[in-house]
């Protein structure tokens, strides 16, 4: 099986969608024969440059927060895997609000996580960082 494969006639989430790391792996999604790919992200703006960008009928672009339960709960309705891209990912900013990294990134991968066990999806990606490894400030500790 290619890794295509696994993929094929799923129903896929990506959170953080317009992200670095959330942009190109949907443009890598779209590229498999997948059923749907729902795009969850904060940046209304970003939201809307991709669509123009990919034009594809198989996208659903959907504003929200992963620090919305609620939010997450309708994003993740008939979903298959999910692929949690979204985080708050620069050092100086984490470390100038540490309270909202804590929010977004440990509280919101919780939410992810729940959401996911009560909706039953298939599988759960989650992305990290090198940073995360011993980490030495507030972005590598969430």
């Amino acid at each position: 099986m290619d890794e295509y494969e696994y993929y094929r006639g799923k129903s896929i989430l990506v959170t953080g969608g317009v992200g670095s790391i959330g942009k190109e792996l949907v443009k890598n999604i779209l590229k498999m024969d997948v059923s749907s790919l729902r795009v969850l992200d904060n940046n209304e703006t970003g939201l809307f440059d991709l669509g123009q960008e990919l034009r594809s009928d198989k996208i659903r672009l959907l504003v929200g927060d992963v620090r919305d339960k609620e939010r997450l709960k309708r994003a993740m309705e008939g979903v298959d895997i999910v692929f949690h891209a979204a985080a708050l990912k620069h050092v100086p900013l984490c470390e100038y609000n540490p309270f909202d990294a804590v929010k977004t990134n440990i509280l919101g991968t919780q939410n992810v996580l729940n959401v996911a066990l009560d909706e039953e999806v298939e599988k759960v990606i989650v992305i990290s960082t090198d940073k995360a490894a011993n980490p030495v400030n507030v972005m590598g500790a969430t």
